[in-house]
């Protein structure tokens, strides 16, 4: 169900990954090539609003299949003010909302797997619950290797 690339078990991934975070300075995560770029430290909070909206979907889509959960990305960095906070804290945080959506999305019922949620903007855009797993580590993928 996980991406190919992932060659451990999602907790193993996890671990890993914080201990790569820390290798990584703090003046590296604030860096900002650009205004209108995201830091090392804004993409880490993108990655964890991604979670709290995705662990959002698999548990509604359960009760109320097809509703829209929609995630506006910029607006939510913008908000969270993922900048000026502690990178300890916001690597702690990528690590158990991490750990929460695994298993949330490991103890679905397979026939959970099939139900839909609109992701869509202005049309519909219905996704399983399936799909949305397997995209939304490939999604954690791309990114941490923008922070790698």
């Amino acid at each position: 169900m996980y991406p190919n690339t992932i060659t451990t078990s999602i907790p193993e991934f996890i671990d890993q990954t914080v201990l790569k975070f820390n290798s990584i300075e703090d003046t590296e995560w604030e860096y900002k090539p650009d205004p209108n770029i995201w830091s090392k430290k804004e993409i880490l909070g993108h990655l964890i609003d991604s979670a709290m909206t995705n662990l959002r979907r698999l548990v509604v889509t359960q009760y109320q299949p097809n509703t829209k959960i929609l995630y506006r990305q910029n607006e939510w960095v913008g908000y969270q003010q993922y900048q000026h906070a502690s990178i300890q804290d916001i690597i702690t945080l990528w690590k158990l909302i991490n750990q929460q959506y695994h298993r949330t999305a490991s103890d679905l019922p397979a026939a959970s797997l099939q139900l839909t949620c609109d992701t869509g903007s202005h049309e519909p855009k219905l996704h399983t619950l399936e799909f949305l797993i397997h995209d939304y580590w490939g999604h954690q993928e791309h990114h941490l290797r923008q922070i790698m």
